[in-house]
């Protein structure tokens, strides 16, 4: 309600169970889609009338798995290497006084009382507090400048990811595929030794595990499915 509290109008279901291995931006992983499930009183039809016209919306969500925000200023961006400190206005960091998030998705469908969203950027359950149509002519700048974030986090070759068969073919076709691309990005924290460390994520259902290579690439070890609570 204009004016009031703010207030859920969609929950965002997605393949990440929990924070760690989600991409640290929107559109980073296409192949990484969810669905914005409405809440009944905006699940009508026409709250989403002629949204089929954009490629892409913005979506206003809450980092709902972050602890309360510790009143700290600055915050240690993984592009900086994790060690260097900005303003916490100064970065795109989830540790922030009310804990929004902004994610630009491609818009794939408009469902009943739903939309399906491609390239997201958030864990399963992440409330939404508004969906917005991108307006390109507004919103991309042919001049804008980013500096230390001018462009996009490196990638490792595919080739550098290592799955063995027989987990490729437990996971199957599609969330090999997700997983894949999933760790060509770095998804490690910036200031940890990988060492031998094995990690691990919740992703599409499996707890899929992985450690670093001697030559620098990733080799998933583990994949198994999740139980269900």
């Amino acid at each position: 309600m204009s004016g009031g509290a703010l207030a859920p109008v969609a929950v965002l279901r997605t393949p990440f169970g929990g924070k760690f291995g989600v991409p640290r931006q929107a559109g980073l992983v296409p192949a990484a889609e969810g669905r914005v499930e409405f809440l009944p009183a905006y699940a009508a039809p026409e709250f989403t009338r002629g949204l089929e016209a954009f490629s892409h919306v913005w979506l206003v969500t809450g980092f709902h798995l972050n602890p309360a925000w510790s009143g700290s200023a600055v915050v240690r961006p993984p592009r900086l290497g994790g060690n260097a400190r900005v303003g916490v206005f100064a970065s795109r960091s989830p540790n922030r006084p009310n804990g929004l998030g902004l994610s630009l998705v491609r818009l794939l469908a408009r469902e009943p009382g739903a939309l399906r969203v491609g390239g997201v950027d958030a864990a399963d359950g992440t409330p939404v507090y508004d969906v917005k149509p991108y307006l390109p002519w507004a919103e991309a700048v042919p001049d804008a400048r980013a500096d230390w974030a001018e462009a996009p986090p490196p990638r490792r070759e595919v080739d550098g990811i290592e799955i063995p068969a027989e987990l490729e073919a437990r996971l199957g076709p599609e969330r090999t595929a997700l997983v894949r691309e999933l760790l060509r990005l770095e998804l490690r924290p910036a200031y940890q030794e990988a060492g031998e460390r094995t990690y691990g994520m919740a992703v599409a259902g499996w707890n899929v595990r992985w450690r670093a290579t001697a030559n620098g690439g990733l080799a998933v070890v583990a994949a198994e499915p999740l139980r269900a609570d």
